[in-house]
């Protein structure tokens, strides 16, 4: 089977836990004997919950294949796409990006969330390490590219077969596994002063392919247009339609008060902001961020709750307080939970940045869609995903929910997604602490001023104040642009 000339993928957006497992499981009794249908999930556990729950609501069976079930999971898939017998099987978000795709013809694939299409990562090394390890095997051109050296590759190959990184380290070694990966691109920045070196692994996980020959593809998800696979899909031509499994939902029916951190945009920089104006480099309790997690704190008590939240943040929640991990995706558990706190953040620091370029090639996206889908994913859906781990989605429960959230903006996200009963409290809200200018850049703005002062009030010209500040004359220039001088 040729791939799909449509190109259309279908999509049940919805709330987490509004019901689009439930309307598949529904539709399965008549999907079962017209389709073979595919679904992946993120998780090995999530499916296990899922194959469950059809077998106890529709009676059926799921062929379940992952690796809790069979010792080699990508042989024993294809072995099972092929016969194409099976009505249902489960498998793995990343079994589905490593099946061979043409296998697809003839299946319904159902896609559980949307699938993380980024693989970014780096390395720092030191000059001995670098010099020890990777340079030994590689060449960097002139745009930063890595190439392993062509008598190099058979000994590369070998020792990753035989696992043999005893002469090299983890990271080392993760860069020459990712030099032999298709759709893997590896990077190397120049060395700093410091004898630092950057070394960036930029890889995409690819699902077009397995898109393109299935029958029908249908993505069950909060929001699938505004991540990168939705990005993606859009600029290789794909277009969007309402799925069958949308299931028909008005909302968690429960009132939700929402209570923000910052006034303006959320980040870690601001987070740790001191008094004084200079923001910590560790945790201190000191920081703004923590003055608002003590009024948290008194606020609920000894309430139970969530947290969602980086490494950086070590303030100490009390026992009633449990941190998860800021991908939710899967956790469940915690639904007598009516309280959450959410910290994580979706800025992109200078080190990811330096990849997009190489992904927006890969992808054929542009670098400002690039970061716009990775900063939506990172910052609203994570926050989203984080929410709905508490009490939101039961609906056995009416007590409130009251979730502190990273700023005004995501308040307002969250406040349009939650519905009518969804409140904005500013009791709590904080404007952020001033950010101290340095001295230099103090010296700096009295300078232009005494500049401004000397042309306009004392008639001086520009060639003179360059000559008696001793600041060059371009930069006089510059400062004074518009500028009349005194008559």
């Amino acid at each position: 089977m040729i791939p799909s000339e449509s190109r259309v993928i279908y999509v049940a957006e919805a709330l987490p836990g509004s019901g689009k497992s439930a309307k598949f499981i529904d539709a399965l009794p008549t999907l079962i004997h017209t389709s073979k249908t595919l679904y992946a999930m993120p998780t090995n556990a999530l499916i296990k919950e899922l194959a469950l729950a059809i077998k106890l609501k529709a009676g059926i069976s799921p062929l379940v294949i992952t690796s809790d079930t069979v010792d080699h999971v990508t042989v024993h898939l294809e072995k099972v796409l092929a016969a194409n017998t099976q009505p249902l099987v489960m498998i793995t978000h990343e079994a589905l990006r490593r099946v061979e795709p043409r296998l697809l013809g003839g299946w319904e694939l159902v896609v559980d969330e949307v699938p993380s299409v980024s693989d970014c990562k780096s390395y720092i090394f030191d000059s001995i390490s670098y010099l020890g390890s990777l340079g030994n095997y590689l060449t960097v051109d002139s745009k930063k590219k890595a190439a392993l050296k062509l008598e190099n590759i058979a000994l590369v190959e070998n020792m990753i077969k035989a696992k043999d990184s005893s002469a090299l380290s983890d990271s080392a070694l993760d860069v020459l596994k990712a030099m032999l990966t298709p759709k893997c691109g590896v990077e190397v920045e120049a060395q700093t002063n410091k004898g630092k070196r950057l070394v960036r692994i930029v890889r995409y996980r690819d699902f077009l392919p397995a898109f393109s020959y299935a029958n029908s593809v249908h993505i069950l998800a909060n929001n699938v247009q505004d991540t990168l696979l939705g990005i993606h899909a859009t600029y290789q031509g794909w277009q969007f339609e309402p799925s069958l499994f949308t299931p028909e939902f008005d909302g968690y029916g429960k009132r939700v008060e929402l209570h923000p951190f910052l006034t303006t945009k959320y980040s870690k920089t601001q987070s740790m902001m001191q008094r004084n104006g200079k923001p910590a480099d560790t945790w201190d309790e000191g920081v703004q961020l923590a003055d608002w997690l003590r009024c948290i704190t008194a606020m609920v008590g000894d309430e139970k709750g969530l947290a969602f939240a980086h490494q950086w943040m070590q303030y100490n929640f009390s026992e009633s307080i449990t941190k998860l991990p800021i991908d939710s995706r899967g956790i469940n558990g915690y639904q007598d939970r009516h309280i959450a706190i959410c910290l994580q953040h979706g800025n992109v620091s200078p080190d990811d940045a330096l990849s997009f370029h190489t992904l927006s090639e890969m992808l054929g996206v542009p670098v400002a869609e690039v970061r716009k889908a990775i900063e939506f994913e990172r910052f609203y859906e994570s926050t989203l995903q984080a929410v709905a781990r508490t009490s939101l989605r039961d609906r056995s429960s009416t007590e409130p929910v009251t979730l502190f959230v990273q700023s005004m903006d995501m308040a307002i996200y969250l406040q349009q997604k939650l519905g009518r009963l969804a409140t904005i409290n500013t009791d709590l809200v904080m404007t952020p602490w001033e950010k101290q200018e340095s001295e230099k850049k103090k010296a700096k703005a009295q300078q232009q001023a005494e500049v401004i002062s000397l042309l306009i009030e004392k008639g001086m010209s520009r060639q003179d104040i360059a000559i008696d500040l001793g600041i060059p004359y371009p930069t006089i220039k510059r400062w004074t642009k518009g500028l009349e001088q005194a008559a």
